[in-house]
């Protein structure tokens, strides 16, 4: 008996013994601390859970507010920001205003010098300097001085002198020609020369430029250019590639802007796109603000010099 347990169980149908064997008491003895453990290690780990999910919970909180704080500090930035920005959109339009003002003052001033009163001061080319004019002659300045056309096909969308500009809407002189041309139209030039100014990035008003000076103080421009093939100081023939025609500066649509000076003074380039071997003459008789007398006379010296 000393290994059994005696169990006895009373009930409205009397008292009953039960005899268990003391593994079996053991065994039931386990059971129960077993039981018990983990009903105790799963609170102690239920509480733990909570614990860590408090301190999770309070963490992300701190987190979320210092996010907050940090997105109210960006956007009091972003308001200062704002607001400098637009202080200087409106410096930047008055200043761009200015420009305008002056710029117009500029074409004025460039009118009064290099067209009024040209006329009078400019002496005709006489019969005996055309006659002195050979052949070989005629080649030279057609090679050195611009002509002809710098894109394979021409049509002037905006003449040169006094018009209304595109942009601005306002009365404004225009110191070249406007070709009509698609993007990345080859664009060649009209004698040779050399590169004097180059800008390949798209920049204030003209964009992508090129500036030529050529033979006898000479000088063209092309302007609002996609791409610049040349840099300064290179020497180019004419018909040589030297850049592509684009839409880059202060255009309204693809086009070329073509300038042409003489000295500091504006001339149009349409006559000289038109200038060719077969109506030679025409120029040196129409265009008036060129001293042609004095030039062909000093080309003319320079050929015989080169010829003794």
């Amino acid at each position: 008996m000393k290994n059994r347990l005696i169990i006895t169980v009373s009930d409205v149908h009397g008292t009953r013994a039960f005899n268990v064997h003391q593994i079996a008491k053991k065994l039931i003895v386990g059971i129960i601390l077993f039981v018990i453990l983990v009903i105790g290690g799963g609170s102690w780990f239920i509480s733990e859970l909570n614990d860590r999910m408090d301190s999770l919970r309070i963490q992300k909180e701190r987190e979320i507010e210092l996010k907050e704080k940090e997105i109210d500090a960006l956007g009091e930035k972003e308001k200062k920001l704002q607001a400098q920005n637009q202080f200087y959109s409106m410096q930047i339009k008055g200043k761009v205003q200015d420009i305008e003002a002056l710029s117009s003052k500029l074409d004025h001033i460039e009118e009064m010098i290099g067209l009024k009163n040209e006329e009078e001061k400019k002496e005709e080319i006489t019969k005996e300097t055309l006659d002195s004019i050979n052949e070989k002659m005629k080649m030279y300045m057609l090679t050195t001085i611009p002509n002809g056309a710098p894109l394979e096909s021409t049509k002037v969308t905006s003449n040169y002198g006094y018009r209304i500009h595109p942009i601005t809407k306002k009365k404004k002189f225009h110191r070249g020609i406007d070709l009509k041309a698609a993007r990345k139209t080859p664009l060649y030039a009209p004698a040779d020369g050399i590169v004097s100014f180059v800008q390949p990035k798209n920049r204030g008003d003209f964009g992508r430029l090129i500036k030529i000076q050529h033979n006898f103080g000479f000088e063209t421009l092309y302007a609002h250019l996609n791409k610049t093939n040349v840099k300064v100081g290179d020497i180019v023939r004419k018909n040589q590639l030297i850049g592509l025609t684009g839409n880059s500066g202060r255009s309204t649509a693809p086009h070329l802007h073509y300038e042409l000076r003489y000295g500091s003074k504006l001339l149009n380039p349409k006559e000289f796109i038109k200038w060719q071997l077969g109506n030679y003459d025409r120029i040196l008789k129409k265009e008036r603000r060129v001293p042609w007398e004095s030039l062909v006379k000093l080309i003319n010296e320079q050929h015989k010099m080169v010829q003794q």
